[in-house]
């Protein structure tokens, strides 16, 4: 996949939101990188996706503030707002009929916390609708009898704040053997192995780092120890838009979690903006709109 022309309006204005939340206040500094932003669009016509231009716009913010402190507040400041509802969200998939349906709905839920695709994130509003029909599940029948059947699962990770609700989720696939995958280095609010460790998610299962260094994950950038679990794998699980938009062209069956935060995506997926789901593709490499819907 190549960037589309979707995909340039959206970085720009990335670009404008993560310098303010950097600490980027003057107006000329704001507008000196988005004119590097917009430079280095231009010139760099081997961009794949837009996940693949966040190590560059880390790089061109970081130019003008400490990008690597900013992000760290910010996490912190996410996570607070996150630690609030996990109590009451561990109790919802203790007590539901289905625990393993719940824990599913939670992880997916979490995946609204976004600083690139959506910074303003409502966490408590998705909480709230994670019952509803809101959130397309179509494709868990297949997962539970995957799931039953699976001695393996890699679940590759997304943003830092929401890895507390893929703690629940861990949670109810033990015993099974668990892998947790997560960035090689730090890039936007994306998890890291320090991050997984301080979550305490080694208490529950195996974490590596993927090799990948992009906000999503690049089958290319990634080490062998990762390549061996993940093609190896009897379930793969992808949380995030970013590890949609890097992998839905995969030669192997994922199930991905995350919401539809931009129209380019909503194109490629069929679901319209604002979807979350539990989205099945099925391996096919040049399947243009992979299957979401399981029988």
């Amino acid at each position: 996949m190549n960037l589309q022309p979707g995909c340039i309006p959206c970085i720009v204005g990335q670009a404008y939101r993560f310098s303010r939340m950097s600490g980027i206040t003057d107006a000329d500094t704001q507008k000196q990188v988005l004119y590097d932003t917009m430079n280095k669009l231009l010139h760099h016509n081997n961009i794949k996706t837009a996940p693949h231009f966040s190590v560059i716009l880390q790089s061109i913010v970081g130019q003008y503030t400490d990008v690597h402190s900013a992000i760290r507040k910010i996490k912190e400041s996410n996570l607070k707002k996150v630690k609030v509802f996990i109590n009451y969200m561990s109790h919802m998939v203790e007590s539901a009929s289905d625990p393993l349906e719940m824990a599913v709905r939670a992880a997916i839920a979490g995946n609204t916390i976004d600083l690139g695709a959506n910074p303003d994130f409502d966490i408590e509003h998705e909480i709230n609708r994670i019952t509803s029909k809101s959130i397309d599940i179509a494709a868990f029948d297949r997962f539970r009898k995957e799931y039953e059947h699976a001695e393996s699962i890699l679940i590759i990770a997304d943003n830092y704040e929401e890895a507390l609700f893929d703690k629940l989720l861990i949670q109810q696939l033990l015993p099974k053997n668990v892998v947790y995958a997560v960035r090689s280095n730090a890039i936007l609010n994306d998890i890291t192995i320090d991050d997984a460790h301080f979550l305490e998610i080694d208490k529950l299962c195996t974490i590596i780092d993927s090799g990948s260094t992009i906000s999503g994950t690049d089958l290319e950038e990634c080490h062998d120890t990762f390549l061996k679990i993940y093609h190896n794998a009897d379930i793969v699980i992808a949380k995030g838009q970013a590890n949609y938009e890097t992998l839905f062209h995969a030669e192997r069956p994922i199930y991905f979690m995350f919401k539809v935060k931009c129209t380019v995506i909503a194109n490629i997926c069929s679901h319209p903006v604002g979807t979350s789901m539990l989205y099945y593709h099925n391996g096919t490499v040049n399947q243009q709109n992979p299957e979401s819907l399981s029988k």
